[in-house]
C-alpha cells in the first residue's frame, strides 16, 4: 500500500523537509473499499470493470482510499486502468460526480475499442 499526500507541493529544487504526524480513523478497510467500487462500476458502468487494491490518500478535505478502476476481459486479462474512485475511510461513501462517471465510461470505451473486445 502507498500513502499519497496531496496537500503538499515540494519545491522544484533545493531542500525539502516534511515533518509529519498524521492520524486518521480508518473504519472502512482497503478490501471493503475495493469491493464497493467493483460492485458499483460493474453494475452501473460496465461488467468488464472492477476495482484493484487502493492507495491511502491524505487530502485537504480528509483521508480516502483511492481505488483504481480497471478494464479486464476473460480472453485478454487486464487491459488497463480507466480511472480512480475515492472512497471515504470513515463512511465508505464513494466520491462520485457526473464528470468522473463520464470520464470512466469514455476511457473504458476507448480501451475496449483499442483492445478489440
Amino acid at each position: 500500500m502507498t500513502l499519497m499526500i496531496e496537500t503538499v507541493t515540494p519545491p522544484n529544487s533545493g531542500t525539502f523537509r516534511l515533518d509529519l504526524h498524521l492520524a486518521a480513523d480508518i473504519l472502512v478497510s482497503a478490501e471493503t473499499a475495493r469491493r464497493r467500487v467493483s460492485a458499483f462500476v460493474g453494475r452501473e458502468i460496465a461488467d468488464l470493470l472492477h476495482g484493484e487494491p487502493p492507495n491511502l490518500v491524505w487530502q485537504e478535505h480528509g483521508v480516502s482510499w483511492r481505488v483504481p478502476v480497471v478494464l479486464s476481459s476473460r480472453s485478454l486479462g487486464r487491459i488497463g486502468v480507466v480511472g480512480t474512485i475515492d472512497v471515504d475511510v470513515k463512511t465508505g461513501e464513494l466520491n462520485l460526480n457526473d464528470q468522473l462517471l463520464h470520464t470512466l465510461e469514455d476511457n473504458a470505451q476507448r480501451l475496449a475499442a483499442g483492445a478489440a473486445l
